[in-house]
């Protein structure tokens, strides 16, 4: 069971104000390597994990990171 933060939930309008869900939201769970776990609230198709911008970003930052030392990024 797991827990997430209800100013988030709200801030994304997936909750009213009584805490309820609002629509017919579906979260997705992908696990992204040990003890690291990416979940998203999706409305019927669930993107591919490489298709979402925290993904996308994360990559990015490490290709930069990559061309600013000149190799390999960690």
């Amino acid at each position: 069971m797991v827990t997430l933060p209800k100013d988030g939930l709200e801030r994304d309008g997936l909750v009213d104000d009584d805490g309820r869900p609002v629509g017919d939201q579906s979260m997705a769970v992908d696990r992204l390597g040990e003890r690291c776990y990416l979940v998203r609230a999706v409305d019927g198709d669930v993107p591919e994990v490489t298709e979402t911008e925290v993904v996308q970003r994360l990559a990015a930052e490490m290709m930069l990171h990559q061309d600013a030392i000149g190799g390999a990024a960690d």
